[in-house]
């Protein structure tokens, strides 16, 4: 049986900060790593310890809540704990102890301030120290094993596999043999200015919840099993397909009081294909790729898309993208990328362009750029300000630091000099391919 004290070890080097890999390494067995995921992530309600603590000071449950004052409470009711050492129980033992003991100080008094911290943190269901996420993918690390397919069936019955047969865990690459929702793909940041070197599909993303949906369940970017609504009842059928989706909330202007939704599907995987499992995304998403912009056509466009207010951001794909679980998908962009924030230096009488410029080095300007106009801009309006900032969506910039393509977005009175980008930020901007 799993001893407390070494599964309370874990936890406490893993609160301070110590290397996931090397803690989680020292789990020799299915037992003991399914005790700890048990006490990491509990799902079962335990008594309550506030509540133990309020029957004993003869007070009211709130007042004690409050007089904890603390984000992590667990932490406040661990300093109550045992000075002595550990009496080594087991993780069973522990576990029937809160379901039979109703004194706090009793319980309290046979752990020390280690063990205490992971107790009162498992019976709160405080936020565990590292996500499900993280514990699956540092197991499949440590055993060699495909992380997608330890993520994407996040279970006691995947540990067990790991631990007593690794091998039945290799087979499950084959996720859609099994009926397991695969893992979503990832998307790497894209930061620069200019279009990557290879041609892309541009991909729009919506703003909403994005969503998951296999075999009639929906589950969001962690795996976790989420409401069906706003989900088309023609997308739940268990076809065998997986898709990604996102269910777009909109208001009616006719019935202001009212909300409707739709969803827009980002992808689609059907293993019943003959192209699966190394099709293109434009023969997964045949009908919608003959509509999507392209990175080598269409780069203004797709940046300037961004800038819009139901965009949450745009997906480039490469052209010969397949779909594999848990891997880089391609890139995402975000609205924020494109942002930049000059110095607005005009004439006095509003008379000519208004030059936009970047700050070089502390004090001094470089004009990146020009324009004639200003969105909610009034001409002699503190115009003794030493920096009036101007935040500016910059689309494409020159490997000289140069606008060759931007978008005015306004005046910002809520930034000063310190805000202004540095000249030297743009040109690495327009030097990155």
């Amino acid at each position: 049986m799993s001893s407390f004290r070494f599964i309370a070890s874990i936890h406490e080097q893993l609160r301070l900060g110590g290397n996931r890999l090397e803690q989680l390494g020292r789990l020799e067995s299915a037992d003991d790593a399914i005790m700890l995921y048990q006490f990491f992530y509990p799902t079962m309600k335990h008594t309550d310890p506030i509540r133990m603590l309020a029957n004993e000071a003869a007070s009211y449950y709130d007042v004690v809540k409050d007089s904890l004052c603390d984000d992590e409470p667990w932490m406040t009711l661990a300093s109550e704990s045992a000075n002595n050492g550990t009496r080594n129980y087991t993780c069973g033992y522990v576990r029937a102890l809160l379901k039979v003991e109703e004194s706090f100080s009793k319980v309290a008094e046979q752990f020390n301030e280690i063990e205490a911290r992971l107790l009162w943190r498992w019976a709160m269901h405080g936020k565990p120290v590292i996500s499900k996420r993280t514990f699956f993918g540092t197991l499949a690390r440590l055993h060699s094993l495909p992380i997608h397919i330890l993520q994407s069936s996040m279970t006691i019955a995947m540990i067990a596999k790991v631990y007593n047969n690794p091998e039945s865990v290799h087979g499950m690459e084959r996720w859609w043999e099994y009926g397991m929702s695969p893992a979503p793909m990832r998307w790497k940041a894209y930061t620069s200015l200019v279009p990557p070197s290879e041609n892309h599909y541009a991909v729009i993303v919506p703003e909403g919840e994005i969503k998951h949906v296999y075999q009639g369940k929906v589950r969001n970017r962690n795996g976790l099993l989420i409401s069906k609504s706003g989900v088309k009842s023609g997308l739940l059928k268990q076809d065998g397909v997986y898709r990604e989706i996102v269910t777009v909330s909109k208001k009616e202007s006719h019935k202001p009081n009212h909300q409707s939704s739709y969803t827009v599907v980002l992808d689609s995987v059907d293993p019943k294909k003959a192209f699966f499992p190394d099709g293109y995304y434009n023969q997964r998403m045949m009908s919608a790729t003959k509509t999507l912009m392209t990175t080598n056509k269409d780069w203004d466009d797709i940046v300037n898309a961004l800038q819009n207010d139901d965009v949450r951001s745009v997906r480039l794909i490469p052209i010969d993208g397949s779909f594999k679980p848990d891997a880089i998908g391609g890139y995402v962009m975000h609205a924020d990328r494109t942002k930049v924030f000059l110095r607005a230096n005009m004439d006095v009488m509003g008379r000519g362009p208004t030059y936009l410029q970047a700050l070089d080095g502390i004090s001094e300007y470089i004009t990146v750029g020009e324009t004639e106009h200003i969105p909610n801009w009034r001409y002699n309006e503190d115009l003794d300000r030493e920096c009036i900032v101007i935040e500016v969506a910059a689309v494409r910039v020159s490997e000289k630091g140069q606008l060759l393509n931007f978008t005015v977005v306004g005046r910002r009175d809520d930034l000063g000099i310190t805000d202004v980008t540095q000249f030297t930020e743009l040109v690495e901007r327009g030097m990155q391919v």
